[in-house]
């Protein structure tokens, strides 16, 4: 073997097999070849060139030889296929009938050594003939015997290299993500066991961060997957660069990552800080097909902390379920597990079960939150807010049953009889207690694709005698992100029956707005995140004042959302809001009456 390694007429063992096999065969040879070569040079300078055609003949007949036999043993090894009949009967020894019978390993590589014994002797006798000295002549057979073996043990050791890269990479393939990269399912829920194990022996805490992107099918379904794949990959690279180099960033699928968090020294509160870096970084825009498409999207984050004697799979089903209920309350947030997110779940199947025939049971149930005028203080309006008294559960919040609702298509039949039920009472106030007062209603996506709400709609009115005016759609801006055709055809009919349009939850970032100038909205809700902490300094009171001076170029009209301090309400009036509601105005009632300002904070808890 030192033979080998010393000498450069031997290739390297890891010749890549992406060349071929017949490459691989003519490098393979190199040595046999070379030292054939000298023979016949020195033949040559001793002899003139007139007996060169015959010796000339030889020598290619050995090379032809070794090149096929070395060629069909290496792609026998490489691929698992037979040599063909043409490379069998080449490699017939001498004065031999062709091979015809099928063959197999053992037998190819004991014809090698046939061939490279015949090819050696012949080799010397040319050699004998030609009147090379002995010692020359020992020479070219040892050289060709070693560098034919080397060309066997070259074969064997690259096919035995490639086979243990393959293995290698059907290992990484079983375990990580195709077009991430990153840990699989399998992967994760190895590292979840050995962190499970760590933690019986260490005192440090640790956390499971669950992650999943808000709206993202919008994207594949406005874009298409090779965009919503690429911002996928993008959004792996941003988790990868808020995470410590210990973390483990799996995907399990879809829009879906978890994060593992061992040797914590503040288990929640780092967790927490975690989930925070993730938001920040998931909000900025994707540029996505070459920077000509820009997507807005968020993250609902669900933290569970590992306990002492958890599974991996009690472990990932705490995250999952926090992020769930994240995800339920709006999305673009974090929920970290506690035992009510586990009863929320557990009664969700059914919940959804007794969703079906709630109305005819007199189940739902409408509340109304006043809107005030900020210039009058008087009331301008009142929102219709649903309500579930469930006969077992007893009070549960629409946060909750609204989007199973949307999941089984309850919400059309739903959303229908809230409509019926707000108008009847609007019309009832307007003649009862106050001529001017209007309703908002709550219109959900689900319900902008039902082709008989406009229908639906104008009945109503006829029915109850309520001027068209007096009603208010409100419409969530994330439901905008899916805007289409049929959106804007059914806004624009919703707007032709004489109701007025509101984009609720203003703000929140999922969609462009250039929809402010194509679609026929009236009304501006500033969602209550911008609200909150008002007048005590930051950023948000000039965030507010540039929505409000946007919508007001548009001449649109804007309420201030979830207003429940004294100081709030004196921002959202310095800044120019029209109406405002919130727990200070008004607090959800079954039987509303009037309110202004001046009895603000002295409405009851209903």
């Amino acid at each position: 073997m030192a033979l080998l390694a010393e000498d450069p007429g031997v290739p390297s063992s890891t010749a890549p097999l992406g060349r071929g096999p017949a490459a691989l065969g003519r490098e393979l040879v190199s040595k046999p070849t070379i030292i054939a070569h000298t023979v016949l040079e020195r033949w040559r300078n001793q002899h003139g060139e007139s007996e060169n055609d015959a010796n000339d003949q030889v020598y290619q007949d050995i090379v032809r030889t070794t090149e096929v036999a070395t060629v069909a043993l290496g792609h026998y090894l490489t691929t698992g296929e037979f040599p063909s009949a043409k490379e069998r009967a080449t490699l017939a020894a001498p004065g031999k009938a062709p091979l015809r019978e099928t063959i197999g390993l053992d037998d190819l590589t004991k014809l090698y050594f046939s061939w490279r014994d015949v090819a050696c002797e012949r080799l010397g006798e040319l050699a004998l003939d030609l009147g090379v000295d002995g010692a020359d002549v020992e020479m070219a057979r040892t050289a060709a015997r070693v560098g034919c073996d080397a060309s066997l043990v070259n074969i064997v050791r690259t096919f035995d290299d490639e086979r243990r890269r393959l293995a290698a990479d059907l290992v990484h393939n079983a375990l990580h993500d195709s077009l991430t990269g990153l840990p699989n399912r399998t992967l994760l829920i190895d590292r979840l066991e050995q962190l499970v194990t760590a933690s019986l022996r260490r005192k440090l805490g640790s956390a499971v961060l669950f992650v999943d992107l808000d709206r993202f099918k919008s994207v594949n379904d406005l874009a298409g997957h090779k965009v919503g794949d690429e911002l996928l990959v993008m959004a792996a690279r941003r988790l990868k660069e808020v995470i410590r180099a210990g973390d483990t960033l799996a995907r399990l699928g879809g829009d879906e990552f978890v994060i593992v968090c061992p040797d914590l020294g503040d288990a929640e509160n780092e967790a927490t800080a975690l989930a925070e870096r993730i938001s920040a970084v998931v909000a900025q825009p994707f540029l996505c097909d070459n920077g000509t498409q820009q997507f807005f999207i968020s993250a609902s984050i669900g933290i569970g902390i590992v306990g002492p004697h958890d599974t991996a799979e009690d472990i990932l089903s705490r995250a999952d379920s926090a992020m769930y209920s994240a995800k339920r309350d709006g999305g673009n947030r974090y929920q970290a597990y506690d035992e009510s997110v586990d009863r929320i779940l557990k009664r969700r199947p059914l919940l959804l079960n007794d969703l079906h025939g709630i109305t005819e049971r007199n189940e739902l149930r409408v509340h109304y939150q006043p809107m005030v005028d900020l210039s009058s203080g008087m009331t301008t309006s009142m929102e219709a807010l649903a309500r579930w008294d469930h006969p077992r559960f007893g009070a549960v919040p629409p946060s909750e049953f609204v989007p199973l609702a949307e999941e089984c298509g309850l919400i059309l039949p739903m959303g229908r009889w809230m409509i019926a039920r707000a108008t009847a009472d609007c019309a009832r106030w307007r003649r009862e207690w106050l001529p001017d007062v209007g309703v908002a209603i709550n219109v959900s996506a689900r319900q902008l694709v039902d082709e008989g709400l406009v229908e639906f709609l104008k009945c109503t009115l006829a029915d109850t005698g309520l001027v068209p005016e007096a009603v208010t759609l409100e419409i969530t801006e994330s439901a905008l992100v899916d805007e289409n055709t049929c959106t804007s055809r059914m806004l624009a009919d919703l707007k032709s029956t004489g109701v007025r349009l509101a984009i609720d939850d203003f703000g929140t970032g999922y969609s462009s707005l250039a929809y402010l100038r194509r679609l026929p909205i009236d009304i501006l809700k500033v969602d209550r995140s911008f609200v909150e902490g008002l007048g005590g300094g930051g950023r948000d009171s000039a965030i507010v004042s540039a929505m409000v001076d946007l919508a007001h170029r548009l001449r649109l009209g804007v309420v201030a959302e979830g207003v429940e301090t004294a100081a709030e309400l004196d921002t959202v009036r310095r800044t120019g809001c029209d109406e405002a509601q919130g727990y200070l105005l008004g607090r959800p009632a079954a039987s509303p009456s009037p309110i202004s300002t001046e009895t603000a904070g002295n409405s009851p808890e209903q």
